[in-house]
């Protein structure tokens, strides 16, 4: 992924998709170099179990586990990660 989004950064929005199942998982694509990423299969579960508030359910866990990685990292927003410590 890094060596992808040092090439190709600046001329393409590179995305990641494929076992996105956690907020940690979010934060390690950003970390090496994704702008957005794709979560199917944990909220597919959510909405399986639960409908539209299982969806909901399931971003929002997402939102909040994210959030704590950044707390734990000391970063203001995704773009501050820094990769050495994900890696």
């Amino acid at each position: 992924m890094e060596t992808i989004a040092a090439k190709y950064g600046d001329q393409i929005e590179v995305m990641m998709d494929s076992g996105i199942r956690s907020g940690p998982d979010v934060a390690r694509a950003m970390a090496t170099g994704a702008k957005f990423t794709f979560m199917g299969r944990s909220f597919m579960y959510g909405v399986s179990a639960l409908g539209t508030s299982g969806g909901n359910h399931t971003i929002s866990l997402l939102k909040t586990e994210l959030q704590q990685v950044m707390e734990q990292l000391n970063c203001e927003n995704v773009a501050d990660f820094p990769n050495h410590l994900i890696k």
